[in-house]
């Protein structure tokens, strides 16, 4: 899992500066508003290697008889394009393991490939790309995108005998459609293609008379016969008819251009195109041979074909093919058949209520692990878009659909191919993101996710990995650890401090982009040329065993620029020493051909880690003396032995008590310590009471951001969504007005969102998490004993928690809270800047002064004097809960990785952990503890090592 260190993400700095609001923190946050920078990076952009969708796929393209072959095993498969005996031949086949998925066989230069090919509702997939058709995908690998490395399809390899497998249906009953689902209407003897058989009696078709695709029940159809004509059920196909019924509906119902195409009166096996002219009947022979169609000298791979060319060429002079007529049997359906067969509609009335809709296609209950509502971004569309995923272990395959009513998915993920990775929120400014990366054939599919909360989030990623073929499929070695309960895992540290000699004509607003491989998984904010200063810190946590480098590219930040790289470090891991910082500058090469002379470097801190992780059991030593330690004394050592990882530490003993339902205890522990630290006397001093970062309030932040999340959407968004979309201004500040521009409309506009979104947060006191409130009555509670004779401090040491780190962040950064998926325009955020400046006093008591460098702020006192009481009314009614909550169900964390992360925390810290010992003797039963894991792991180590060896590898 990808999480920031000590360092902040781009809006996390700013979201710090601007929510505690002193005149110099302020300033900074305006100076960083008015950069011009590009907010929305866009990873598809560099990833070169994407193929370009727009390409038409079906230039030139084999007909289907020519490739196809039906149900077909893979050694026939393999002796047939050893029988052509030339690289670039190909054939598709039904997998017969999987009736209804399709194998691409490919000989390569190299040899043979199998490639699997899913079929879906008629989509086919191959990895995680989509295609209408299996022409589309055979043009596409073979005018768009290499099958494999600097290979294409180039030799089609045709059946022994052409092959028909399509399954028909035939309409015994007509049907309505429900609305706003993927069924179909249609009449009495409308013929179907059958694409697949969803389970609980649903097919998906498409109709040969229309051509649309959807779901119908098998109950209201049969089987089509096999000596039935492959083109029964088209709109324009009339089967037996004499040529003279043919001519007289063409006279009676058709006009100059109607058409039809008929069984040949004289020569069985061949058709007759039936055309009105504008003075007569006129008819065409249609020819079939063994895998086309003739008709005036030219060959046709099917009668559609024919069709389509004479739509648009003339089939006489200056006449064209324009409508078909329609078979009588479709225009009068036999509707006295709806009274006798009342029983079958009720029952599908019965199945639809009890089983319709997306499930049919994902599969039955036991093989779906998750499912569940998530945003997707994806090369074609930019934004962000809700869908609802279904997940299915059997298959291993990620559905997405529109909603839940829909039968048809969006698309499908193969996860037999896929990688999952963590991604920071750096990159979207978003958390709670992640992304499938799918690789087969030659191409790599990028989906990016993201989950409403964190802990969805690691759900999702845990249920995804679990799903995908390297989990599915481990190596001997794999199994063994297994077996007895250990894992390893990769990690890696990383510190992006700064770069030298940028050039700024190429580089004018620089930032770096961290990928693993080429996989983009992280970006600093924006800074300035020539020698840009990022000190950003990222963790890269349990990332894919085929991941070796990390590469840092540089890019341009400037508005309208392409989010490609210029400048480029990679870093193989295997350079770096194992759980050893190394402080490096890496030169910097030039990646754009345009480009002359220097580039510079750039300087980076790393640690990359490969780590055992042992059975929990080894690791309860440790646990019972975090745990079962009253005074919390060794929480407090940990916080002063490991400040630089104040913000990893917090996160570790945060899921530990978690865990364990304990987070309570430890956070109002915490948060008394601060308070009894505090040494001010006067109330003014005690302002700063939570302002600074410790173990206290990072823990908190944390905590907050997890579990309230649904309290600040409450409270805020349908507020946020209103500025968001406003047209107008709210600037105050004479400096900034547009020309012409009133100050006085424009606070009229402030002080209408701050009413709007005051009153929000005040009614939404009881959608805030009991704990947190439990905790907000400790807060007052202390403060209260602290400062007996204070009234101020009580509220203000709420606010400093429930506005200054929650509230307020929401508001200025709204995508870090999932509340927007766009960046807010410029006007935008500086309206929600200028409103999280005034309720962030409010929430203090305190009034903007003359003499503060923002004085057109004091236009805000009013209604800062006005809503004071109210304020204070909010944070008692926060604080109204004064007994502990009962546990709620523990989230999903693994208990052996926090606690191993913890370990190797004191095994990093071991000098300073040593030195503190010997003012604090309770700490030398943590030195001991922290050595006997050091030994179980150094034993586990060799004991896989051994396993290893003993296996051949």
């Amino acid at each position: 899992m990808a999480m920031a260190e000590s360092g902040l993400p781009p809006d996390a700095r700013t979201r710090a500066l601007g929510a505690s609001m002193t005149s110099a923190q302020a300033q900074l946050v305006d100076e960083m508003q008015d950069l011009t920078v590009q907010d929305d990076f866009d990873p598809f952009d560099s990833y070169c290697e994407l193929p370009d969708d727009t390409i038409d796929a079906h230039l030139a393209v084999p007909a289907q008889n020519e490739w196809y072959h039906g149900e077909l095993d893979r050694h026939s498969a393999e002796m047939r394009l050893l029988n052509s005996g030339t690289p670039g031949s190909y054939l598709v086949r039904e997998s017969e393991s999987k009736p209804g998925s399709y194998v691409l066989s490919y000989m390569g230069i190299k040899g043979i490939n199998h490639f699997r090919i899913t079929a879906v509702c008629g989509d086919y997939y191959v990895g995680g790309r989509q295609f209408q058709s299996l022409q589309e995908l055979i043009g596409y690998y073979t005018h768009v995108s290499n099958i494999l490395k600097n290979e294409r399809l180039q030799y089609p390899v045709a059946p022994p005998e052409p092959v028909d497998d399509k399954k028909r249906v035939i309409a015994n009953l007509p049907y309505t459609k429900v609305p706003d689902t993927d069924e179909l209407s249609f009449v009495a003897g409308e013929v179907f293609i059958v694409h697949n058989e969803l389970g609980g009696g649903w097919l998906w078709v498409t109709s040969q008379k229309t051509g649309e695709s959807g779901i119908i029940v098998e109950d209201l159809v049969r089987h089509v016969d096999e000596r039935t004509d492959i083109h029964d059920g088209k709109s324009w196909y009339h089967g037996n008819i004499s040529k003279d019924d043919a001519a007289e509906l063409l006279c009676k119902e058709g006009d100059v251009g109607s058409f039809l195409i008929r069984n040949s009166d004289k020569n069985p096996g061949d058709y007759s195109l039936s055309f009105r002219g504008p003075n007569k009947i006129q008819r065409f022979r249609v020819q079939r041979f063994q895998r086309q169609y003739m008709m005036g000298g030219r060959y046709y791979n099917s009668l559609d074909d024919i069709i389509e060319h004479y739509r648009k060429e003339e089939i006489i002079d200056g006449h064209y093919l324009v409508v078909p007529i329609e078979p009588l049997k479709y225009r009068k359906p036999q509707l006295t058949q709806i009274d006798s067969s009342p029983v079958i509609y009720e029952e599908i009335k019965r199945r639809r209520s009890s089983g319709f809709g997306l499930h049919l296609m994902s599969g039955t209950s036991d093989s779906v692990v998750k499912q569940g509502n998530l945003s997707k971004r994806s090369q074609k569309h930019k934004k962000w878009r809700d869908y609802f995923f279904i997940l299915n272990s059997t298959k291993q395959h990620l559905y997405y659909f529109d909603n839940e009513k829909r039968t048809k998915p969006r698309g499908v993920i193969d996860l037999g191919y896929a990688s999952v990775y963590t991604v920071h929120e750096s990159l979207f400014n978003q958390p709670n993101c992640f992304q499938i990366v799918v690789k087969v054939t030659n191409d790599m599919e990028v989906y990016y996710l993201n989950a409403e909360t964190q802990q969805l989030s690691e759900e999702w990623i845990e249920a995804l990995r679990s799903c995908c073929s390297r989990a599915v499929w481990p190596t001997i070695t794999q199994r063994t650890q297994k077996k007895r309960g250990v894992k390893q895992l990769k990690s890696l540290k990383l510190h992006i401090l700064e770069a030298h000699k940028i050039p700024p004509k190429v580089l004018s607003h620089p930032y770096c982009v961290v990928s693993l491989n080429e996989i983009k998984v992280a970006r600093t904010p924006v800074q300035q040329p020539p020698d840009p200063v990022w000190d950003e810190e990222f963790m890269f946590d349990d990332f894919p065993d085929d991941i070796d480098s990390f590469t840092l590219d540089i890019y341009n930040g400037a508005k309208r620029a392409k989010s490609v790289p210029i400048f480029r470090a990679t870093v193989l891991l295997h350079r770096l020493p194992n759980g050893q910082f190394l402080d490096e500058w890496y030169p910097l090469l030039n990646v754009s051909t345009t480009l002359r002379g220097d580039t510079g470097s750039i300087r980076a801190r790393a640690q990359y880690l490969q780590e055992t992780l042992m059975p929990l059991k080894e690791y309860e030593p440790l646990k019972d003396l975090i745990l079962n330690d009253p005074d919390y004394q060794t929480i407090f050592a940990l916080e002063e032995a490991c400040a630089k990882d104040r913000s990893h530490l917090a996160s570790i003993l945060l899921d530990i008590f978690r865990h364990e339902q304990k987070e309570l205890s430890l956070l109002e522990n915490l948060n008394r310590r601060e308070i009894q630290r505090e040494v001010s006397h006067f109330t003014e001093e005690r302002s700063t009471l939570f302002r600074s970062n410790t173990l206290a309030t990072t823990m908190m932040d944390k905590y907050m951001k997890t579990t309230a999340n649904a309290f600040v959407q409450h409270a805020i968004k349908k507020v946020v969504l209103k500025i968001m979309d406003a047209k107008y201004s709210c600037e105050l500040n004479p400096l900034k007005l547009d020309k012409g521009a009133d100050a006085t409309d424009n606070l009229e506009h402030l002080i209408g969102f701050l009413t709007e979104i005051i009153e929000s947060i005040f009614n939404s006191a009881n959608k805030c998490p009991e704990p947190l409130r439990y905790l907000c009555f400790c807060l007052q509670r202390d403060v209260r004993t602290k400062w007996p004779e204070d009234n101020i401090s009580p509220a203000r040491a709420v606010g400093g928690f429930i506005f200054l780190r929650l509230i307020c962040p929401a508001i200025l950064n709204p995508r870090l809270f999932n509340i927007v998926s766009e960046t807010p325009s410029p006007m935008a955020a500086r309206t929600l800047m200028m409103v999280v400046k005034a309720i962030q006093n409010l929430a203090n008591h305190v009034e903007f002064v003359a003499n503060y460098k923002e004085p057109f702020m004091e236009a805000i006192n009013p209604f800062i004097v006005i809503n004071k009481g109210r304020m204070t009314h909010f944070f008692l009614q926060l604080a109204s809960v004064e007994n502990m909550p009962p546990p709620e169900m523990p989230p999903s964390i693994d208990l052996s990785r926090q606690l191993a992360a913890l370990h190797q925390m004191c095994v990093s810290h071991i000098k300073e952990l040593q030195q503190l010992s010997t003012v604090q003797p309770s700490l030398k039963r943590l030195l001991a503890v922290t050595e006997m894991l050091s030994q179980s792991k150094n034993q586990y180590i060799g004991e896989v090592e051994a396993s290893r060896d003993s296996m051949g590898f």
